[in-house]
């Protein structure tokens, strides 16, 4: 998949096209999405092709005042939320959404508008939309810290984690729990340590996967690229994307190889995608139940942009495609979908 620039633009490689794009991220780890490394790769790509590449850093509503200020012609999102109130903790400080106020501005942004990121941000809501759509997802409930829930009619084993959290926060050698003891204390540890309501869900035992789904230019159609992760396996003999797998680097990603899973994986991914209202690109990540059918785990809809991230690896492992290319195609879509609304004369 080439972006749209390589694909149709005739122009030398000297001359830059005149827009100005900001590339948006946070320094507060609970809201930042894009870590400066990336930031740093995406400005070399960008600067390439475009004549003015900024990055900016989103703390408060003063930053992103003046961001608007600025009126560039595209932000590359980085982040979801900016805190009213940044003394206050992120619990406790009232936030705006950075889609929904760069819309409110008429700036145009990368990645899916509030409503997508909203559903994709809670967990338990996008499960559910997920199901009312048909598609599979296993059984479930929710334990909130206002009124904790240990009695469930599930099948052990399950897997309990935060209803909030990205990159696998809360998730240890405990999430896999086969009893009421140890199902209530890691309940209790996510409501303590996490400040986070339970999602707790009857336990995929199968394969991992994790699946980009992107918007090809010019058209409708969905590209649905599937990697499969394995995880070496914990104390209990489990195999999951842990906190720990992740901070040791210790997952390996593969291609699938199966013509018949991976149609049936492409096929749920694209499903969720279009379920959640998602749009121009995202990750969904799923894993086989013990019959070896795919089943939804979560959503990620602002997945990072590295060099080296489950996204680019997805693009290029099943179709080759350059990080240079992703990045562009990427700003390309959110173009492409800023003149598809423009009346033209």
């Amino acid at each position: 998949m080439k972006s749209a620039i390589e694909q149709g633009n005739t122009q030398t490689p000297l001359q830059k096209i005149d827009k100005y794009i900001e590339i948006v991220g946070s320094s507060n780890p609970r809201l930042n999405a894009m870590a400066i490394d990336s930031q740093v790769t995406m400005h070399a790509v960008l600067s390439e092709k475009y004549t003015k590449v900024a990055v900016t850093i989103v703390d408060t509503m003063a930053d992103l005042e003046a961001l608007v200020a600025k009126k560039p012609d595209l932000v590359v999102l980085g982040m979801k939320l900016v805190l009213l109130d940044p003394t206050l903790s992120y619990d406790d400080s009232r936030k705006v959404w950075l889609s929904s106020y760069l819309e409110e501005h008429d700036i145009i942004f990368t990645g899916s508008d509030t409503v997508a990121l909203a559903l994709e941000f809670d967990k338990p809501i996008a499960k559910q939309r997920v199901i009312d759509a048909g598609l599979q997802s296993s059984a479930y409930f929710i334990s909130t810290i206002e009124a904790p829930i240990f009695e469930h009619s599930l099948t052990y084993p399950l897997f309990v984690k935060p209803t909030n959290r990205g990159d696998s926060k809360g998730i240890d050698e405990k999430s896999v729990v086969h009893s009421d003891l140890e199902l209530r204390a890691k309940i209790q540890s996510i409501h303590s340590d996490c400040a986070s309501d339970a999602l707790i869900e009857e336990y995929l035992s199968g394969r991992e996967f994790s699946v980009a789904v992107i918007k090809q230019p010019g058209s409708n159609e969905l590209l649905a690229m599937p990697i499969e992760i394995t995880t070496p396996a914990d104390i209990k003999g489990n195999r999951f994307l842990s906190a720990a797998v992740k901070e040791a680097d210790s997952e390996e990603v593969l291609g699938v190889d199966d013509p018949e899973l991976m149609e049936a994986i492409n096929t749920l991914a694209v499903g969720v995608f279009k379920a959640l209202g998602s749009r121009d690109y995202g990750r969904i990540d799923l894993r086989l139940d013990v019959h070896g059918k795919p089943s939804f785990i979560e959503a990620n809809l602002m997945p990072g942009l590295s060099d080296h991230g489950y996204l680019f690896r997805c693009l290029n492992i099943n179709e080759h495609i350059t990080y240079e290319e992703m990045i562009l195609s990427i700003v390309d879509l959110g173009f492409e979908r800023h003149l598809a609304r423009v009346p033209q004369s």
